[in-house]
């Protein structure tokens, strides 16, 4: 079993910061709980400096603007990071100045077909990865020893995959395109996210079908269920999930003024005062006028297309699996399909142009523009 530090002490992340500042690069991973609550935070940062691997607990009470900091300033190697950086940067305002290395992005560019850190593991270095932790509680002290050893599991090879996987970069000569892929990754974790729509947000499966009373039921209790999940800190499928709240609202529509007791089987947190103000919910619902039942969703209006512009599409799809099939790597690395649908309609005249379909990276509009602007005439 892999030896770890588990850094609870300022003490010890002092050393772990000194240790950092003198590194050229370190591997980063974390843990969150957002299958346990409704606001999800960091709990857990694993860093690995060559061999040796700390787990730096942020939620002991340290201070960590320091360790953030010289992280910041390193080159910091992830797998599939963007969730991470999303996450470090919500919890902690973390944004890395060092660049990053990413070795999902790398294994996708190189072509390969299999991208989860165990089997890119398991393929590039005959590395065996034992999982099963995916959905502990890493908000939860103290943390088991078997918790440990698995969060310390995921950092201790990132560094040789990194160097494996640089090496065939480099060789290719498709080093540029990693890097661009990494600022892109970084870049797009840093965007705010857009508030939620709220004619969209409580839209929930299974509520398309509904009638406009209907919707007026599911409406409330969506509500109710949203106020509760973050009142008690809890996902709200551990409220009560989608299906059972679709059910309890055309039960509540086609009973009016049943008891609530005689209705649909609740899960046995729903009682007292919760099982209350779901009673008021449904109340809300019941006595509200017509007028203010929630319509079909409004849905944007593709754009036209014309028999010429599907006709290019196609075109465009199949040149781009060519070109794809010449570099041994899947066409979505270079083009998604609603990007090339996005060429066929906007008919770019330049590279530049091109870019801003995508909006579409230097490398993937370069690798594309050839053939673009031999079926546009651009």
């Amino acid at each position: 079993m892999q030896k770890y530090q588990y850094i609870n002490t300022q003490m010890n992340l002092d050393g772990l910061v000194g240790r950092i500042k003198k590194a050229r690069r370190v591997a980063v991973d974390i843990e969150a709980d957002s299958f346990h609550h409704f606001f999800e935070k960091v709990c857990l940062i694993q860093v690995a400096v060559a061999r040796d691997i700390y787990l730096v607990d942020p939620l002991a009470g340290l201070e960590l603007s320091a360790f953030l900091d010289v992280l910041a300033d390193t080159t910091v190697i992830f797998h599939d990071g963007g969730y991470d950086l999303r996450m470090m940067r919500s919890s902690f305002g973390f944004e890395p100045r060092g660049g990053v290395f990413d070795t999902m992005l790398a294994a996708q560019i190189l072509g390969c077909r299999q991208f989860g850190l165990a089997a890119m593991l398991d393929e590039v270095l005959a590395v065996s990865m034992v999982k099963g932790q995916q959905k502990a509680d890493w908000s939860h002290r103290p943390l088991s020893e078997k918790m440990l050893a698995y969060a310390g599991d995921d950092v201790l090879h990132l560094a040789e995959l990194a160097d494996c996987l640089s090496a065939r970069l480099k060789e290719l000569g498709r080093t540029q395109w990693h890097k661009e892929s990494c600022q892109w990754m970084a870049k797009a974790a840093a965007v705010e996210k857009e508030p939620p729509d709220k004619d969209r947000q409580w839209r929930i499966k299974g509520a398309r079908e509904l009638t406009k009373r209907q919707l007026a039921f599911v409406r409330q209790l969506w509500r109710w269920r949203d106020h509760e999940a973050r009142k008690a800190d809890r996902p709200p499928f551990k409220i009560l999930g989608n299906q059972q709240l679709i059910h309890l609202a055309l039960w509540a529509q086609s009973h009016p003024g049943a008891s609530l007791n005689k209705g649909p089987r609740l899960p046995r947190h729903c009682t007292h005062r919760r099982f209350a103000r779901i009673e008021k919910a449904i109340a809300q619902a019941q006595a509200m006028p017509e007028s203010s039942w929630p319509g079909p969703l409004k849905t944007v209006r593709a754009p036209r297309w014309s028999s010429a512009d599907k006709e290019l599409a196609d075109v465009l799809r199949d040149k781009c699996r060519q070109i794809a099939e010449g570099l041994g790597i899947e066409p979505f690395v270079i083009a998604a399909r609603a990007t090339i649908a996005v060429i066929a309609r906007k008919r770019p005249a330049t590279i530049a142009q091109l870019a801003d379909c995508g909006p579409m990276m230097q490398w993937q509009a370069k690798l594309l523009w050839p053939t673009v602007k031999s079926l546009i005439g651009a």
